[in-house]
């Protein structure tokens, strides 16, 4: 009998998980829409922007990094804030052909007017994890990954620009060969 029992506690477990991650989805888009409606911004906006707030005159590829997202991704980001007014691209003065990118003033006032990114928050709860626990999450985490077809994507929590959760999961990739 016992194996019974702990086949149904798994199973329930395991909905259970499934549960927490569909919540942790919600939160994510209702998040973004939040963000949007207070600033016409992306969540990934916003998040360049608090990084830019934090860390002025970073170049585009240490704003990528900072973001855990692909330059071209980001160089897109940029490209919208520009557009907007709230970031500028400056020549690095060190060695004349690269950039920097800086928060302007309606960059300070939009990052100011919006909800901080939804990765703060996640992460500062990770964070105060125990850090047995916080390891055990990761790897059971990237078990789960490496076993469905969740490997075939990028990791970026920015690989959508777009602040309408329908996008999310839509496109197809193709597996690389």
């Amino acid at each position: 009998m016992r194996g019974k029992a702990s086949e149904r506690s798994s199973a329930q477990e395991a909905a259970e998980v499934v549960n927490d991650l569909r919540r942790l989805f919600k939160a994510i888009q209702e998040h973004s829409k939040a963000i949007h409606r207070a600033t016409g911004l992306s969540g990934p906006q916003v998040w360049a922007l608090t990084i830019l707030e934090a860390e002025p005159d970073l170049s585009l590829g240490e704003l990528a990094n900072r973001l855990f997202a692909h330059p071209s991704t980001v160089s897109g980001i940029v490209d919208r804030l520009e557009k907007r007014g709230a970031v500028r691209r400056a020549v690095d003065p060190s060695d004349g052909r690269g950039i920097r990118l800086s928060l302007t003033p309606l960059g300070r006032r939009l990052w100011k007017r919006s909800p901080p990114p939804f990765q703060v928050g996640l992460t500062r709860a990770l964070q105060d994890l125990p850090p047995a626990q916080l390891r055990e999450l990761r790897r059971g985490l990237d078990r789960v990954v490496k076993e469905t077809s969740a490997r075939r994507f990028a990791s970026s929590f920015f690989e959508v620009d777009a602040p309408a959760p329908k996008a999310v999961g839509r496109r197809r990739r193709r597996p690389k060969s």
